[in-house]
């Protein structure tokens, strides 16, 4: 149980981070946050606009406009679970605890994501809203359109398709960088999703002698695909290194293969159910734990918590399994997968160019979908990788068909923006230190909102989070107070 007196500064800001941790908004379910974000609105006396996709604006205009700031943030949220985690996102509330490490306390949630990504964004909307009304805060000549989008953690779709007449300014100020840096630059991604098709066969276990086992591996540390490049271990990718091998040594059916949650998360679970000859299992649990042994060196010091479990099951009623053919081709294909880094930036040293992420695999009834996300600074690259999964996919002989989810455009930096020369004057002002400027890899709606609003300038900031799309999520209870300090320093110095 969090409290109040336990959180610092702003205090309305920790009164609506609290609240919204008990309405349901996994992306794409964004109903009940925009309600709430329109009740709000209307009880300080503010116009709203909900758009056809969902996306929802306040205005707040000034006596005496000289100009207009866009403040954006998304109202979904990435919902991720620990495997015995029992938690339903569509209603249960998420339960938030306070940790201390290394001296500084943190936010975070028992077992499952935090939504601090982008609820963080939210709130201070919500904040500034309130503080207005109380007059609190005044802006003389600066209008403030607060857009809340929708879809931002599955396909961006509500900065893809927003009414471009629904929000308008000189300026973008986007709160879902959760970085002690201003960010002015972003990668762009293209998701997508392949079937393949089973051809399940039924096998007559009792004669063969077999027995079902499932294989997990689990405790991995998971996390935004973007910042693939900071060693994490990749379940799906260690689990089908380990199904190749077993399957070129010993005689397996496979039964199912599943794994992750989200195609713009790194992959923390997988498991897989087959079958084995009844008298090999030890064996075969002996030679999985070696092979396991020597993958989790490789990961010494970062994934603390990896492991791997091998049970015969009890009670299995299915003796379905895929085609040999279908296996065969199936393990070859997942054990070449690239994941992770591709390439880093050819001129900027230690800036991940080009990353892809096998986010979700799972078994269905007639096919096994398979979900990616692919991410670069240029928009050849992100192509290029595409291009080069699908002809891997091509390659393998497997029937499939594939379903093209969607994609934005990297955000080049404009170095030049008058708005980051305000934001760079007002970081040093506020924290007596020169800004660091980031360009990310991974996605910000910032990349599609400046082409919806002509000749807006844009940035991105927010409070320091960690362990984004995972369980490990967590907020930086300080930084929330730094931030919004900034955020209203920067609209003040705006409001000349």
């Amino acid at each position: 149980m969090v409290n109040l007196a336990d959180l610092e500064q702003p205090h309305v800001f920790w009164e609506y981070f609290l609240q919204i941790l008990e309405i349901p908004r996994c992306s794409r379910n964004e109903e009940k946050i925009r309600t709430f974000i329109k009740k709000e609105a209307e009880n300080f006396g503010f116009n709203s606009k909900i758009d056809e996709i969902g996306n929802i604006a306040v205005k707040i205009p000034a006596i005496n406009q000289k100009l207009n700031c866009v403040l954006q943030c998304h109202m979904d949220m990435v919902c991720e679970k620990n495997e015995d985690v029992i938690h339903d996102f569509s209603k249960d509330p998420l339960k938030p605890k306070i940790i201390d490490i290394e001296g500084e306390k943190w936010i975070t949630a028992e077992g499952t994501t935090l939504g601090a990504d982008n609820g963080v964004g939210v709130c201070f909307l919500l904040t500034l809203m309130k503080k207005i009304h109380n007059n609190e805060l005044k802006f003389d000549t600066i209008g403030l359109d607060l857009l809340f989008t929708v879809r931002e953690e599955y396909d961006m779709g509500g900065a893809k398709n927003v009414d471009p007449n629904l929000v308008h300014g000189n300026y973008l100020i986007n709160l879902d960088s959760g970085q002690k840096a201003i960010t002015i630059g972003c990668t762009g991604g293209i998701g997508f999703h392949t079937r393949i098709k089973k051809k399940s066969i039924l096998i007559d276990r009792g004669k063969l002698k077999l027995s079902p086992i499932k294989l997990s591996i689990s405790g991995l540390c998971g996390g935004h695909s973007g910042r693939c490049n900071e060693g994490q271990a990749h379940a799906i990718n260690i689990l089908s290194q380990i199904l190749w091998k077993l399957n070129k040594k010993y005689t397996i059916h496979v039964n199912s293969i599943n794994g992750g949650g989200a195609a713009n998360a790194i992959p923390r679970e997988a498991n897989s159910t087959f079958f084995i000859k009844e008298d090999q299992f030890e064996e075969i649990k002996l030679y999985l734990l070696e092979i396991f042994k020597e993958i989790k060196q490789l990961f010494d010091g970062i994934e603390m918590d990896m492991d791997i479990t091998i049970d015969k099951i009890k009670d299995f009623a299915s003796n379905e399994t895929f085609s040999k053919e279908v296996q065969n081709k199936l393990l070859n294909l997942l054990y070449i997968f690239p994941n992770g880094p591709i390439a880093f930036h050819p001129k900027i040293k230690d800036l991940m160019f080009t990353s892809t992420n096998l986010g979700k695999i799972r078994t269905k009834e007639d096919h096994i979908k398979i979900r990616w996300l692919h991410r670069s600074l240029s928009s050849y690259y992100n192509n290029d990788i595409y291009e080069q999964i699908l002809e891997l996919l091509n390659l393998s002989g497997l029937e499939m068909d594939h379903k093209y989810r969607g994609s934005y455009p990297p955000w080049e930096p404009n170095f030049n923006s008058k708005l980051l020369k305000i934001a760079k004057e007002a970081y040093k002002d506020v924290n007596n230190e020169d800004a660091e400027m980031k360009i990310i890899h991974g996605g910000l709606e910032a990349t599609l909102l400046i082409d919806k609003i002509p000749g807006i300038e844009a940035l991105a900031f927010g409070a320091n989070s960690t362990g984004l799309h995972s369980p490990d999520e967590r907020l930086e209870i300080k930084s929330v107070e730094t931030t919004w300090n900034f955020l209203i320093y920067l609209l003040k110095k705006m409001d000349t």
